[in-house]
């Protein structure tokens, strides 16, 4: 039976036929605990939570941080968290910039055939039953040396889609690799409609072949706060009103143009007094942002919080008026649902992102949010103004956020999705042809 091109439904999957549990082998290149990411998150709480499966998760060793911490988090791992965590020496690939041609071919060639070598021996080892690959950009080229007997199964989030981490060397050849991938697949799985349609279009496959399952909320943890002027009090931001604005700090993110647009607010006589901008988060335009805080004289009510830990996101989404993130899309790089947005919203905030991407199927437009065009500057201005100057709307919009996050985005039934999936996909693998 073809998979359906929808949101798959929560099934009993526990039968009572099925004494032994299926293997997953997972491929998630960055992984905990130096990666902290959206799909990190998802596969961890996912993992966690399984009951009819079992999963092994292959990753990198990662060149920064404490080597301890990590060999402790992956002898821990089975024990706390009921998954294993096998590492090979690297996913990707990346030259020095003042690497040469030559240099380049040969360290080229040492990592495919070392990285190889490496992902062969984690097949021999754990014999899975199913491989799911959580990132076909970078691994895709590596499913191809999955033996035709076990299925595979592609997690698409949508960013890999327009990846454009590697060298201009390796790109094509990757790129290539990911949609042969793609094509070889059992089944893909999408994060959303956009990430859905996308990846039928450059992959050319039928859309019986691709499943969407939503990113999903573990609403124990995102909720909304029992005091929430007293988690401000905590967080220094006793008597405010606060646009949080938390992210990687990256282009497509658009938190520049959530700085212009406040600033715009500014000088229109827009902006109460009490009203504070909260920058959360790292990365590569960090210096471009305060710089252009400074510039628009945005510095007098802007603050830069710097990389927060994921254990206080919660905290900081609940303590927030209103979660701004006018994201966009850079040359195909986008966000392919934006799980943060509905974070936000289960933690009774309500959102402002951009149209690009995938984002429709986690802002309920009017309901929980509103969605942007990030190029336009009128565009984000009017929405903030709208939320900042309705404490009733806001309020609505809270409210709304957690009753949609817990019906249509919980952890549980999300899990029971994912596990239905796989089991289809293993039952057709066994049927006699």
């Amino acid at each position: 039976m073809p998979v359906r091109h929808d949101v798959v439904p929560a099934p009993n999957i526990l039968s009572p036929g099925r004494s032994i549990k299926p293997q997953v082998l997972l491929v998630a290149p960055y992984y905990a605990p130096s990666c902290y990411g959206g799909a990190v998150q998802l596969y961890h709480q996912m993992l966690i939570r399984l009951q009819a499966l079992k999963a092994v998760v292959v990753t990198q060793r990662q060149d920064r941080g404490d080597v301890r911490v990590l060999e402790q988090f992956d002898r821990s791992c089975p024990r706390q968290n009921g998954y294993e965590v096998r590492r090979i020496q690297r996913f990707e690939l990346a030259f020095a910039p003042s690497a040469t041609l030559a240099s380049r071919l040969v360290e080229a060639g040492q990592f495919f055939v070392r990285t190889s070598r490496e992902w062969r021996a984690v097949l021999c080892a754990v014999r899975p039953d199913v491989v799911i690959c959580g990132a076909t950009y970078i691994a895709g080229w590596l499913m191809g040396q999955v033996p035709g007997a076990i299925p595979l199964i592609n997690y698409l989030h949508g960013e890999e889609l327009a990846a454009a981490s590697a060298s201009r060397f390796l790109r094509p050849l990757l790129f290539r690799a990911q949609m042969r991938a793609m094509r070889r697949a059992a089944v893909n799985i999408a994060v959303s409609r956009y990430t859905a349609d996308r990846a039928a279009e450059l992959a050319g496959i039928a859309r019986d072949r691709i499943v969407i399952l939503p990113n999903f909320v573990d609403t124990e943890r995102f909720s909304p706060p029992p005091d929430k002027e007293k988690l401000r009090r905590e967080l220094g931001w006793q008597g405010k009103r606060i646009i949080l604005s938390l992210a990687r700090l990256t282009p497509r993110k658009g938190i520049d143009q959530a700085i212009r647009a406040i600033a715009q607010l500014k000088r229109a006589g827009r902006l109460p007094a009490d009203w504070v901008h909260i920058i959360a988060g790292a990365g590569e335009q960090e210096r471009e942002l305060r710089a252009l805080a400074e510039q628009t004289g945005a510095n007098a009510y802007t603050r830069f919080e710097g990389f927060i830990p994921e254990a206080k996101v919660p905290s900081y989404l609940g303590a927030a008026d209103i979660f701004l993130q006018p994201n966009r899309d850079i040359a195909g790089n986008t966000e392919g649902f934006g799980i943060v947005f509905i974070e936000a919203s289960a933690c009774g905030t309500p959102v402002i992102g951009g149209v690009a991407g995938g984002t429709a199927d986690a802002i309920y437009e009017g309901i929980t949010g509103f969605r942007v065009n990030a190029e336009d500057l009128s565009s984000i201005s009017h929405a903030i103004d709208v939320l900042i100057h309705s404490d009733q709307l806001r309020r609505d919009m809270g409210v709304a956020g957690i009753e949609i996050v817990r019906r249509n985005f919980g952890v549980g039934p999300a899990v029971r999705r994912f596990e239905a999936v796989v089991l289809g996909v293993l039952d057709q693998q066994r049927r006699p042809h």
